[in-house]
């Protein structure tokens, strides 16, 4: 049975899954540019897969003492800072090789999808600060 669109509410898990577009959304935008620019595509796809990595990391941890609580949120963390960087990365990229067939509408697409990232994240954060509060307040 399927839930009416105006009922759906955003799975706890979204993350995993926007992360996951962002990799494949940034390689479908530049895998097929000049090779001669391969030096700084790379370095934007080394930042999508460490974001992706990081955030199933943090996903895969199942909490149970203070050190995982708070390796959990470092790795959400690190996916965060990971993905302000790539918005000054991506910025960089268009203005450089818009000439080059970078659309606008791939690179707004992307932005949007990482500020729906960040955001998610920070929920994620939120989340864990709640639920481990216990485990994070004690010595």
């Amino acid at each position: 049975m399927s839930v009416p669109a105006y009922e759906r509410t955003v799975s706890s898990v979204e993350f995993l899954k926007t992360a996951r577009d962002i990799e494949v959304n940034l390689v479908k935008m530049i895998v097929e540019k000049p090779k001669r620019y391969r030096f700084f595509y790379q370095r934007l796809i080394d930042i999508s897969i460490e974001i992706l990595n990081n955030v199933k990391k943090g996903n895969s941890i199942y909490v149970e003492t203070k050190a995982e609580a708070e390796l959990r949120m470092r790795y959400f963390k690190i996916a965060i800072a990971n993905l302000q960087a790539l918005v000054s990365q991506i910025e960089i990229l268009y203005h450089i090789f818009k000439d080059d067939g970078i659309k606008i509408e791939a690179v707004k697409l992307l932005s949007n999808d990482i500020s729906r990232e960040i955001a998610l994240l920070q929920g994620a954060l939120k989340n864990c600060r709640l639920k481990y509060k216990n485990l994070l307040q004690s010595k």
